[in-house]
């Protein structure tokens, strides 16, 4: 039986290359984003905090941070098939010109659009079909990381403060209380029932990572606050190995940030069915992987369409 991996919470700073070309695709570094063009006023670019195991970072690359210590630099690089997968014919469709125009959108080349969760690229427009291409948009493209350990986190109240603010901070409504190797989160009744399966699985992980978390129910009626759709978490940068772009491309991950001028961009969401328990914490699944296979979405004919320019994916835009 292989020996189970210690979880580990850091900060890291990393640059996504395409290995090719050398273009930057994503950053976490400012100055990095301002000479590859791709900078966002609307992010704010600090060190990642990631929690080993969780699937936040592609595989290989989690796997070399696991083993990094603070202040190590390193390149991992990565092939195709580690990256981002490689490109398939059948991620290509044609869809009727009708569907657009019912809808009153014009379709051109460069279009990015949104149908249900799917996420694709307009190519070309003739005989009133339109071609859209929804591969990953570095699918098939050898990548390299260069990564930065700059901390680990060891402190009960520092491992305390980062789980809270990974997982609650955006929470309307959300409160907590910190004493040494105890976290103490109080929620709305509502999000106390609709999220046991989150709540259970973050308590596993806090648990690993030598921190109890209870919870506590805030009784005020929910109608009293904003409760979000969409449960989200601190990172804006995800490219997990959870980027799902099979099956017509309808069982990817959501991402709930707005991209008015960017290619899409897998990130972390919780919009899932919580309704059944997850009590066996040893072997609790990343929050993605619960994300992931609890999502239960519907084909629809609509599209969210947005004007692209650029051939590789960038960081989600903050609302």
């Amino acid at each position: 039986m292989a020996e189970k991996k210690t979880r580990k919470i850091v900060k890291v700073h990393f640059t996504g290359k395409e290995a090719l070309e050398g273009k930057v695709f994503d950053t976490t570094k400012e100055n990095e984003a301002k000479t590859a063009g791709i900078h966002d006023t609307k992010r704010k670019y600090t060190p990642l905090t990631i929690i080993t195991g969780e699937k936040e970072l592609l595989g290989k690359v989690e796997d070399v941070i696991e083993q990094m210590k603070e202040g190590e630099e390193k390149i991992v690089k990565l092939i195709a098939s580690e990256a981002f997968g490689e490109r398939k014919a059948d991620l290509i469709r044609v869809v009727p010109l009708k569907n657009f125009l019912d809808q009153k959108i014009n379709p051109i080349p460069g279009l990015v659009v949104r149908v249900a969760n799917a996420i694709g690229k307009v190519q070309s427009v003739t005989s009133g079909r339109v071609r859209i291409d929804f591969n990953h948009p570095l699918a098939g493209r050898d990548v390299e990381y260069h990564v930065e350990l700059i901390k680990e986190l060891k402190d009960n109240k520092e491992i305390s403060e980062a789980i809270f603010e990974k997982y609650y901070a955006r929470i309307p409504g959300s409160k907590k209380e910190i004493e040494p190797g105890l976290l103490t989160v109080t929620l709305s009744t509502n999000l106390m029932k609709n999220l046991v399966q989150i709540n259970n699985s973050v308590k596993g992980i806090a648990k690993e990572l030598g921190v109890d978390l209870v919870f506590k129910e805030d009784k005020m009626s929910d109608s009293q606050k904003t409760i979000p759709e969409e449960i989200t978490h601190e990172h804006e940068h995800i490219h997990g190995p959870n980027c799902n772009h099979e099956e017509e491309h309808v069982h990817g991950t959501t991402c709930e940030h707005e991209h008015p001028e960017k290619e899409h961009v897998h990130g972390t969401t919780c919009n899932i069915d919580h309704s059944k328990q997850h009590e066996h914490f040893e072997k609790s699944k990343s929050i993605n992987q619960i994300a992931d296979e609890s999502k239960n979405i519907k084909k629809t004919g609509n599209f969210d369409v947005t004007r692209d320019n650029s051939t590789t994916i960038q960081r989600p835009k903050k609302n």
